[in-house]
């Protein structure tokens, strides 16, 4: 891990978030599944229809991986539980039929459950990562590969389970359909490529990979931050300090009152660590946290690929692929409201973009606080969750680095973008207002500029909407 707050935690503290991760997740190059996760793992389930000793028929779930020679099936007997596999030599597609490159010891029982190309998407997606993604995302997806210290922005660290450009609804995690056109179509204005090669199968496979990079780093997160509130160097110390001035103060009262001291333990580093070990196998300390920490991210994760968890504007735009520009411009009226919506003080674009929208406010050179712990940050200027400097967008550039379709700028506007300071104003506009500002983003980088000819300062109407006066 290249987490510090690992590395603040005591020896046995590091050990039991190891043990548990080597248990549930493995390591990023050796996985172990488990299918508590909500990831597609393998080509294909379903049950066996009908077998003989060299050829078995499936019913399976639909759709499913391409099965190709080769490819390992694996089936469980339903009445010992016992598994039992084989290997593909010929697939015929349209009868789900596989003939087995050996013949069968024992003939599997219809009805019994059957995996084919067990783990086989995940590890297809480990190989691909490995090929395109490692060197900037780094091996367990902490952005830390060895390009990354060149580049800026910094690439994602996928470990807290949060991911910027998404069109799901602001409380939600990133959908799969997010991923795979961030993977196709790249991210403008960073070092982020396009992907647009790979075939459905290997796009698929990637994805899985990052969502289980995701949630065994956001297990990780979770875990070490728990155990740092008693178990880091510096706590252990504390608690140690504590106890000792704790029975000082004891001896000194028992002198004075001429009595025994009072006959209680103190906390020395033994104790300390003795305590972790018995929370530790306690199942309603440190496991039931375990458990809730995965029913937690696995709802979350499930609920972000529903279809209600997608922000759902009203079809402004009858066609999405039509020059967004022309049409901006086109409405000059949505412009100008939207302009006064970007200047009111209600929504406070400017505080971040600047008046002119060129990525100035005045936040740029503020000081201003760490998105989660609430502390200033080192220097002035914006943060992301992640801690590294960040920029406003220049609106003035038309790139986008979200996506420049309608909805692309309708979702940043009305879900915030996730893990940084720019915030969800959907509960706060109604839809008209957020198109209108979607218009005026378009129409920024076309603004003729005539000195002396610039509209005046938005100002708030009585009824809280901003207009111009």
């Amino acid at each position: 891990s290249h987490r510090a707050e690992y590395d603040d935690l005591e020896p046995y503290a590091q050990d039991y978030v190891d043990a548990v991760l080597n248990s549930y997740f493995g390591s990023p190059t050796e996985m172990v599944v488990w299918d508590r996760l909500p990831l597609n793992l393998h080509l294909a389930e379903g049950a066996i229809a009908s077998a003989n000793d060299r050829t078995l028929t499936f019913e399976l779930a639909e759709p499913h991986g391409e099965v190709a020679p080769g490819t390992e099936i694996l089936w469980v007997n339903p009445d010992s539980g016992e598994t039992s596999s084989g290997w593909v030599r010929e697939w015929d597609e349209s009868s789900h039929s596989a003939t087995l490159d050996e013949k069968l010891a024992q003939i599997p029982i219809e009805g019994s459950p059957v995996i084919v190309g067990p783990a086989e998407i995940l590890v297809r997606g480990r190989h691909l990562y490995g090929e395109h993604c490692q060197h900037c995302h780094g091996v367990a997806g902490d952005g830390a590969g060895p390009t990354a210290r060149y580049l800026n922005p910094r690439p994602r660290d996928y470990r807290k389970g949060i991911f910027k450009f998404t069109t799901t609804q602001a409380s939600e995690r990133i959908c799969r359909d997010d991923l795979s056109r961030i993977i196709e179509d790249g991210i403008p204005g960073t070092y982020m490529p396009s992907f647009k090669l790979l075939t459905d199968d290997e796009m698929e496979s990637i994805i899985e990979y990052v969502m289980w990079l995701s949630m065994r780093g956001e297990v990780e997160y979770k875990l070490v931050k728990f155990l740092s509130e008693s178990y880091t160097r510096d706590v252990v110390l504390e608690r140690i300090a504590d106890a000792r001035t704790k029975r000082q103060a004891d001896l000194q009262a028992a002198r004075e009152a001429g009595t025994d001291p009072p006959d209680r333990e103190y906390e020395t580093y033994a104790s300390i660590r003795q305590e972790f070990f018995e929370l530790a196998k306690d199942p309603d300390e440190f496991p039931i946290i375990f458990e809730e920490t995965i029913d937690l991210m696995v709802s979350q994760w499930e609920s972000a690929q529903q279809s209600d968890a997608l922000v759902r504007p009203t079809d402004h735009f009858a066609d999405q692929n039509a020059s967004v520009v022309a049409t901006a411009l086109l409405d000059q009226e949505s412009v100008k409201r939207g302009r006064a919506l970007y200047l009111s003080a209600d929504l406070n674009c400017v505080a971040c973009h600047g008046e002119a929208g060129y990525g100035d406010g005045a936040q740029t050179y503020t000081i201003t606080k760490n998105l989660e712990t609430g502390e200033e940050n080192p220097e002035p200027g914006l943060y992301d969750h992640w801690g590294n400097p960040i920029a406003p967008r220049n609106l003035h550039t038309g790139i986008f680095r979200g996506g420049r379709r309608p909805l692309d700028l309708y979702c940043r506007i009305h879900a915030g973008i996730k893990g940084t300071p720019m915030p969800a104003f959907g509960a706060k506009l109604k839809d008209q207002q957020i198109w209108d500002i979607v218009n005026y983003v378009y129409s920024v980088p076309y603004e003729e500029e005539n000195a002396g000819t610039g509209e005046p300062a938005a100002k708030s109407g009585s009824d809280g909407v901003a207009s111009l006066k």
